[in-house]
């Protein structure tokens, strides 16, 4: 079914506005509850993937890395739906929905309006999003950050090579939609400029030279404790 200019632009608002609610659900804050903990006072008080490792263990930081990926998946999977070249109910190859929702979910997730605007940084649902977009150049660039993390050590530059690449990546070709190519281009920079910016401390850090380094294993002297940092955030295993 075809659909006129602004009913277009009333389904862009629409996906818009539910991709950033979705985003919203910190699924870190709403599986530790579930816990009887808060993970924003636990541990760093980060509401990610590493502190729930550290507070809860690894299969529920699996858990809540599976959940915030697909928290990017699923909102642009329903943007591609809705907003089709024109076509309501049809996956459009112009992908405009795609960029809306993917954009939308990430500022719902960092910025929450639910949490006072004070949310995570992000990089499993950019991570998701990225998967939708691109996902072969998404997981290529993600087995090459965690083989780039095992020599450099470097967690904070790992993520920005996991989330930024496919982003420019997925750019470039946006750049080339003979519909709309200035438009994807122009929300797609602005996903990449999200997420640098979230981790601007960590940018300050690395280039003050104070940026943690990744301890993959243990050293003979730490028998009873591991700190590691992945994307900034140290996580201690005992």
């Amino acid at each position: 079914m075809t659909i006129g200019f602004g009913m277009q632009i009333l389904a862009g608002v629409l996906v818009g506005v539910c991709s950033y609610f979705i985003g919203n659900i910190n699924i870190a804050v709403m599986i530790s509850k579930m816990k009887g903990r808060d993970i924003r006072t636990c541990g760093s008080g980060n509401p990610g993937t590493m502190n729930m490792i550290r507070t809860f263990g690894k299969p529920i930081g699996a858990l809540t890395l599976i959940l915030d990926v697909l928290k990017g998946v699923v909102p642009c999977l329903l943007g591609w739906l809705f907003m089709g070249n024109g076509e309501f109910l049809r996956f459009g190859s112009d992908r405009m929905g795609m960029y809306v929702a993917g954009f939308c979910v990430t500022v719902g997730h960092v910025y929450p309006a639910v949490m006072k605007f004070k949310g995570g940084k992000g990089v499993a649902t950019i991570l998701g999003v990225c998967v939708t977009f691109q996902p072969l150049w998404t997981l290529g660039f993600f087995a090459l950050g965690v083989a780039f993390l095992f020599v450099t050590k470097i967690g904070s530059l790992t993520s920005f090579i996991m989330m930024c690449a496919p982003l420019t990546v997925e750019g470039i070709i946006a750049s080339a939609n003979p519909t709309c190519g200035i438009a994807c281009s122009v929300v797609v920079f602005c996903m990449f400029a999200l997420s640098l910016f979230a981790h601007r401390a960590n940018l300050v850090k690395m280039f003050s030279g104070r940026e943690g380094k990744v301890v993959l294993k243990k050293s003979k002297k730490q028998k009873h404790v591991d700190t590691f940092v992945l994307f900034d955030v140290p996580v201690i295993a005992e």
